[in-house]
């Protein structure tokens, strides 16, 4: 699954942001940083992707948290929070931690940017299916098929598509 990691990374954290100001901007939806944090996260952000495209999805979560601790309280209301929290989430999903995955991939569905994300959904369900809480798997599998169509399932084990056959 790197190449949608990659993709995600590619489209959201590559995105050019345009602040040029030192003080954080508040907005109705979401925050913006100072360029130079948004710019040092973004940074994290690849070197994270970096080490988890070789598997080392330890040093990625290490990464992925270093950058959320740039992020200013209420973090949630960062974009930038939203692709941290997402590669925290994908992280351990990959180390097969599938309770902290959930927590941090329902966090990042509340973040500016991130909302029908179908990554997200996916990620969220396949956690959510290994800790048993198959409703809630369903339903979000289920949204990551009407969001992104069966090629978010591409790379991913037929067991998580089958989970949702009578749905779709």
């Amino acid at each position: 699954m790197p190449e949608l990691a990659c993709a995600f990374y590619a489209a959201v954290v590559r995105a050019p942001m345009n602040h040029s100001s030192t003080s954080i901007k508040h907005t109705d939806t979401m925050h913006k940083l100072p360029s130079e944090i948004s710019e040092k996260i973004k940074s994290l952000c690849a070197d994270a992707y970096q080490a988890y495209d070789e598997g080392d999805y330890r040093k990625a979560l290490r990464l992925f948290y270093q950058g959320w601790v740039q992020l200013p309280k209420p973090q949630t209301g960062f974009r930038e929070a939203g692709w941290l929290l997402v590669g925290i989430g994908d992280s351990y999903y990959q180390l097969k931690q599938y309770t902290p995955g959930c927590e941090a991939l329902r966090s990042a569905d509340h973040c500016p940017d991130a909302t029908d994300n179908p990554f997200i959904h996916l990620r969220l369900g396949q956690c959510l299916f290994h800790i048993g809480e198959k409703p809630s798997a369903r339903n979000h599998l289920q949204k990551a098929y009407r969001l992104g169509g069966e090629k978010v399932f591409a790379n991913e084990s037929a067991q998580y598509l089958a989970c949702i056959e009578d749905l779709i």
